[in-house]
């Protein structure tokens, strides 16, 4: 641009200081000011809060769906749908009915959608053994859940985290994690083409990682694969996932061949900070306008396995000069990022609350497969839980964050102890629960059962409860008879519990109603609300 000189620049401001063509002045400058003042939306990670580990995302038009591990909670894989992969509202889940050939551990769903058709590869342990193995299910209608076909991965001592990729030719192929193969290949991520009909393999497997070369890392999992100029680039997860001692990153791989060639670049290229910790296991979406986004889980270092592995989401660009791959906001999890479309801004919910009016929102509660399926239902406004055998019953949500409330009022007193709760498994939870005049809040901790206080309440009186959690971490208790005081439950000389031995590996806890009593005793409550504190 030609410099304008000195007196070209005085008699211009002399020019728009007269006020002739003062609109022109300011139409000119308005670009400038415009680019340098525009306000840009961001939204803040997590884009997923709550426990949704090794999660999934596909997109089918302008779309995007996303699931995740629930290992022992069903339903088995809650499914979310978004338009702007920040915004993502729960529709229903992969089984509503736990497939036959599995026992537990339902982990690293892989949604894939081909010919009209919805794809999911999950991983279960197999009845009897116990194995992990790989199986397959498909739907034309996410809302409507999945009719499974059976086990179609089942290789060595364990078959995990499946991934599908369709190269250029055409061709579709599944990988896995895989080991037990035997002493000189402990681990590794191996691969095989997929049938026309995505439900069998095709030809031999082969590996895409190289302990032969000493790559950096243990145990490969959680990969994804994706082709750019000529590229395939694998992204995969190394080192310890599941707890509190947890060391998760993820590194990235390339080939000019798929089958042969791989080079490992040297250094995680995503790994934890002092806000989110063990970043990994995620999958790669492409935008319309073939921008690429990872959906990943970390854990947050405040309130860590006690609310799990949350769902975040960061851009991924590729280098100009040497074409691998990197984080566009860093090597660690982005605190707050740019939206990834114009015209859209972060929603989030500080309350959820429910009056039982309609079932609309039963697809959110959960219970533990390993025990007998509670019976919950909605009538005349009331949730009604009952349970299929002596002993306790619980339907529970996954906490957004770890400082929360949840209170439930009870719908009348009866001989069942019905109340609230923090489950980590049939072994170890709280409960706060209301009989004929009495309210006991008992712990359960490696099946010892110790009642932490009794109080007296007045016979037939409509009772509320009410836990205030603290990073997930630390429980208060409350209580109400007349829907306007709370009242504290003091225990022994505090007002707290300590839920650390709540937390089971890898699984996060969830809160929600309890009853404890016979076969087929009922609970009945009018409403619950849960509020957050982001």
């Amino acid at each position: 641009m030609k410099k304008m000189s000195t007196k070209s620049v005085s008699g211009f401001r002399n020019f728009c200081k007269a006020g002739l063509l003062a609109l022109g002045c300011l139409l000119s400058a308005a670009p400038i000011l415009s680019g340098q003042n525009k306000p840009v939306a961001t939204y803040q990670n997590p884009v997923i809060p709550g426990d949704i580990p090794d999660p999934t995302v596909i997109r089918v038009g302008e779309m995007y769906y996303a699931a995740g591990t629930t290992s022992d909670f069903a339903p088995n894989y809650p499914i979310y749908e978004s338009t702007d992969l920040v915004n993502w509202k729960q529709i229903g889940s992969i089984f509503n009915e736990q497939p036959a050939w599995t026992s537990d551990s339902f982990w690293a769903p892989e949604l894939y959608y081909f010919n009209e058709t919805f794809y999911v590869y999950y991983t279960a342990k197999r009845k009897g053994d116990r194995v992990s193995c790989i199986g397959v299910a498909t739907t034309k209608d996410l809302r409507k859940g999945f009719t499974d076909h059976g086990i179609i991965v089942d290789w060595g001592k364990e078959a995990i985290d499946a991934f599908i990729f369709q190269d250029d030719d055409q061709k579709r192929y599944i990988s896995w994690k895989a080991y037990g193969l035997n002493k000189e290949r402990p681990i590794e991520i191996l691969a095989s083409e997929l049938s026309a009909d995505g439900l069998s393999l095709v030809g031999e497997h082969f590996s895409l990682t190289r302990f032969d070369q000493g790559w950096k890392g243990n145990g490969d999992e959680g990969q994804c694969l994706v082709k750019h100029h000529g590229y395939y680039y694998l992204l995969y997860s190394v080192g310890g996932c599941c707890d509190n001692r947890c060391d998760y990153r993820v590194m990235v791989s390339r080939s000019k061949n798929l089958k042969t060639g791989w080079e490992q670049f040297p250094e995680p290229i995503l790994q934890g900070s002092e806000v989110w910790k063990c970043t990994g296991h995620g999958t790669l979406v492409a935008t319309p306008d073939n921008r690429w986004f990872y959906l990943y889980h970390s854990y947050n270092a405040t309130d860590f396995e006690y609310i799990g592995r949350q769902g975040l989401l960061d851009e991924l660009v590729w280098d100009e000069t040497s074409g691998w791959p990197r984080f566009k906001n860093g090597n660690t999890p982005s605190i707050t990022a740019e939206m990834p479309f114009m015209n859209t801004a972060q929603v989030r919910d500080s309350v959820y609350s429910d009056d039982f009016s309609t079932n609309k929102n039963l697809m959110f509660w959960q219970w533990d497969l390993n025990n007998p399926k509670p019976e919950i239902s909605i009538r005349k406004g009331l949730l009604m839980l009952s349970t299929n055998q002596d002993g306790l019953a619980f339907a529970g949500l996954s906490p957004k964050t770890g400082s929360y409330s949840f209170e439930a009022e009870l719908a009348g007193q009866t001989s069942t102890q019905s109340g609230i709760g923090i489950y980590g498994n049939s072994k170890n939870l709280l409960a706060f629960t209301s009989s004929p005049s009495k309210l006991i809040l008992f712990q359960l901790k490696k099946g010892n059962k110790e009642t932490l206080a009794e109080i007296t309440v007045p016979k037939n009186a409509v009772v509320s409860l009410k836990i205030k959690a603290l990073h997930g971490r630390i429980y208060e208790f409350f209580y109400t008879t007349d829907q306007k005081n709370w009242l504290p439950v003091k225990i022994q000389n505090d007002y707290s519990v300590d839920g650390n031995f709540l937390p089971q590996w890898g699984v996060a806890m969830r809160t929600g109603l309890i009853i404890d009593g016979k076969e087929g005793d009922l609970g009945a409550f009018s409403s619950v609300k849960m509020s957050y504190k982001y």
